[in-house]
């Protein structure tokens, strides 16, 4: 159910949240990070920075392709496996994706469908509402996000449309990003160990699963 008309506060959060986004943008237009977000070897150099930095700017990167959704999350992921290893790599990249869904959410709550449509486009938004008011509910929702190939981060955006609060929209969807976020670490910490046979086998899987989402949302299409 889309949100319509202001409530109390709604203007404030509204003005927060266009600023936040706008502060967001022109810092990575600013400091060159949006090419260097689809560039493995740019974002392996500045996730190796020395101390706090390296994991900072590898949480950051993974809020920018959330919330910049154009850009490929797989390639950041895979960058912080390879530069982390998979189990920080992992770990860091959750907490930048919660952080990007959840602010992608709230942005959303706060502006409005007008806003959304602009940044989502008006048919993609359709279809993603149209999901998500499906009978099953909270269920379409954690199969949404869990289906590989689905546009997550604007889903995150859509959600906020919604009458799911923001604590459990978080709770249905970061769990059910997290297979697709392993694979991709998975495979950058081995392929800096040069195991290309594991990267084969997690690709191979990667491809399978793709293939079979594409086949089912092509068979519910031409139902």
């Amino acid at each position: 159910m889309a949100v319509s008309g202001y409530r109390p506060g709604r203007k404030a959060l509204a003005a927060i949240a266009t600023a936040s986004l706008a502060v967001i943008l022109a810092l990575a237009w600013l400091k060159g990070w949006s090419p260097g977000l689809a560039r493995h070897e740019q974002l392996v150099e500045w996730m190796r920075r020395e101390g706090v930095a390296g994991p900072l700017v590898c949480i950051g990167v993974q809020f920018l392709q959330v919330v910049i959704f154009a850009i490929p999350g797989e390639i950041t992921q895979f960058a912080a496996g390879y530069v982390f290893g998979a189990t920080l790599g992992f770990a860091y990249s959750i907490v930048g994706i919660m952080a990007g869904s959840a602010f992608n959410f709230a942005f959303a709550k706060a502006l409005g469908r007008p806003a959304v449509e602009r940044i989502v486009g008006a048919d993609r938004l359709a279809r993603i509402d149209a999901s998500m008011r499906s009978r099953r509910g909270s269920v379409a929702v954690v199969a949404l996000f869990l289906m590989p190939g689905a546009p997550k981060d604007a889903m995150a955006y859509a959600a906020g449309l919604s009458a799911l609060g923001i604590s459990r929209f978080l709770i249905l969807s970061v769990p059910a990003r997290m297979p697709a976020l392993l694979a991709s670490t998975v495979m950058g910490s081995q392929l800096y160990s040069r195991n290309i046979v594991t990267v084969i086998w997690i690709g191979a899987g990667a491809g399978l699963a793709i293939a079979a989402a594409a086949y089912y949302r092509w068979k519910r299409k031409n139902r």
